[in-house]
């Protein structure tokens, strides 16, 4: 099974009609569409993008699907999600997701750093609902991609979170899913 489809089969198991959720990071917009589908139109969605042609590229397929009234895009750095999303839903986030790395399509040169993502990790899991769930899908081809997923699993550790990894394969430079549960 691919990371991706784990990742949301983790995330559908705590996710609600009527929920808020956040993508932190909308690229394509894949996240920001599950999540819209698991909230329906009583729930909302943050999607957060850096990159203009990543919240163009989720509004066309939220708009192909019907779903653009769910999810409010936002241009802005997912290190600022806290600035970012509505402060009356702090604490009620029952789920993020995270794809780290460069917009599949797009500028390759412009990829998350392990600093910002960390930054946004802790801010994420501050608005978290008790029983949410964090998605962090690190890919860890690409410059900077190893250490941004060690930094991730070494965030988790040093702060005592519940959290599982999932390797993508034997591949040092495959992705890994990090599941990061707020007990």
């Amino acid at each position: 099974m691919r990371l991706v489809q784990l990742a949301h089969n983790h995330v559908s198991e705590v996710v609600n009609q009527g929920d808020f959720c956040l993508d932190a990071t909308a690229g394509n917009g894949h996240d920001s569409l599950f999540l819209a589908q698991q909230v329906g139109i009583s729930g909302k969605v943050f999607s957060i993008d850096i990159q203009a042609q990543a919240i163009q590229n989720t509004q066309i397929l939220l708009q192909q699907n019907g779903l653009e009234a769910v999810v409010q895009l936002i241009l802005g750095s997912h290190s600022n999600l806290l600035e970012l999303v509505d402060k009356s839903v702090h604490g009620q986030i029952k789920a993020s997701t995270f794809n780290l790395g460069y917009l599949p399509g797009g500028d390759h040169s412009v990829i998350t750093q392990a600093d910002n993502t960390t930054q946004a990790i802790c801010q994420a899991y501050q608005i978290t609902a008790s029983g949410g769930i964090i998605s962090v899908l690190c890919y860890r081809g690409h410059a900077g991609g190893t250490k941004e997923a060690n930094s991730v699993a070494e965030l988790c550790e040093n702060r005592r979170w519940s959290y599982e990894t999932i390797e993508g394969s034997e591949n040092p430079t495959s992705p890994v899913l990090i599941l990061i549960r707020k007990t």
